[in-house]
């Protein structure tokens, strides 16, 4: 029962959980609102954050476990999305690994970096593998709308992914 309990409290199981509910809102209120015809990526905009307030381990793992979670539902194959995702988390981790102590915009600035170059690891992996049509200028647009409306979103990704994310210890 202890065992069942330490692993029900663990921060990977609550990110799971958590990134289920973030993939269903990503999939169907996210997928109909499109501010300039772009839908806002509220996985990468996680990811991101995991990457910036936990450091590039906690993002990178974050970026493929959610990726991981993303390719179930994508018509790519399996690994492309957990591949940009986790790079998504890396460079996140890496902006801020010279500071001792990041400040609110220092992460706002990362958010609206990350996103844009992660908007490009997707279809710059998808023409690595040999998906013709993904490299187009509209990338451009996409990733700064997305930047975009990750700022707007990131105060309230930073709450839940602190919360996900935090470090607890089981007391019984």
């Amino acid at each position: 029962m202890i065992r069942f309990l330490t692993i029900m409290s663990s921060r990977w199981t609550r990110l799971v959980l958590v990134m289920l509910i973030v993939l269903s809102l990503q999939t169907t209120l996210f997928a109909e609102l499109r501010p300039f015809g772009v839908a806002a990526q509220v996985v990468l905009l996680f990811v991101i954050v995991s990457g910036s307030i936990n450091g590039v381990a906690i993002g990178s793992i974050t970026g493929l476990i959610a990726g991981l979670m993303y390719d179930f539902i994508l018509p790519t194959p399996v690994g492309l999305a957990s591949l940009a995702m986790g790079l998504a988390g890396a460079t996140a981790g890496l902006l801020l690994y010279f500071f001792h102590e990041p400040t609110w915009w220092m992460r706002l600035i990362t958010v609206a970096i990350v996103s844009i170059l992660g908007e490009i690891y997707f279809p710059l992996a998808q023409a690595i593998v040999g998906f013709d049509g993904w490299l187009q200028p509209r990338i451009f647009k996409v990733a700064i709308v997305v930047a975009a409306c990750n700022l707007i979103l990131a105060p309230l990704a930073i709450v839940v992914c602190r919360w996900t994310l935090a470090e607890r210890k089981l007391s019984i």
